[in-house]
């Protein structure tokens, strides 16, 4: 009898200290929505800046121009992976390609039109972020953006050339959970120009991500 007793007030005991358990691990936050793999798709609007130089001549001193006036539409996919490294502190890396919609920046510039369009773009960014809860997430981001740029003018008839020319990019962002695995994200982005690229780009973009 006195070791049936012994047995049930163990038993009782072992459920006692589940019971308490529990809530503790409910309150928990559920770190496995941000880390991993993902895959997404986003469209927004792009506002270009272009820059014409002109080299100093006998008659002529060196001149630059800039035109304010390029913007448009962008549809793009992206992809990457990150981690929790602590409960609220995130890294990661993605990439991403967009296609614009007819994104031409137009200035003129001693008697003649010059015209940069964007023809498409790849990046690959680092991103590090806060989440409060495992799911939702505030991010910022660098790393460089690959344009493809035409540059035509009057002067050549028409004819341009295009240039692929790794630039520097930053940007900023939040995810926010829809469900258990979609979000919904917003990026801000602005590429340096650099190097060939005579083209700086502004960039806000909505999306929804999948977490596998």
């Amino acid at each position: 009898m006195m070791k049936d007793n012994a047995v049930f007030a163990a038993a009782m005991a072992a459920t006692s200290l589940v019971a308490l358990a529990s809530p503790a691990t409910a309150n928990e936050p559920d770190l496995r929505p941000l880390n991993g793999f993902y895959a997404g798709v986003f469209a927004g609007a792009i506002a270009l800046d272009s820059t014409v130089s002109f080299a100093a001549t006998d008659t002529r001193p060196a001149e630059r121009y800039v035109d304010q006036g390029g913007d448009g539409f962008v549809v793009g996919l992206r992809g990457g992976w990150g981690q929790l490294i602590s409960v609220h502190k995130y890294l990661g890396i993605e990439i991403e390609g967009l296609v614009p919609w007819n994104v031409t920046s137009r200035l003129n510039a001693n008697g003649a039109e010059y015209r940069a369009r964007l023809r498409s773009e790849l990046g690959i960014y680092g991103r590090a972020g806060w989440s409060r809860d495992g799911q939702d997430l505030l991010f910022i981001r660098a790393g460089f953006t690959i344009p493809k740029q035409t540059y035509e003018s009057v002067e050549n008839h028409g004819t341009g050339t295009a240039d692929w020319t790794p630039v520097p990019t930053i940007g900023a962002g939040a995810e926010i959970a829809i469900s258990r695995r979609w979000a919904g994200r917003v990026d801000i982005s602005y590429s340096f120009p650099h190097g060939d690229n005579v083209l700086e780009s502004y960039r806000l973009t909505f999306g929804v991500s999948y977490r596998f």
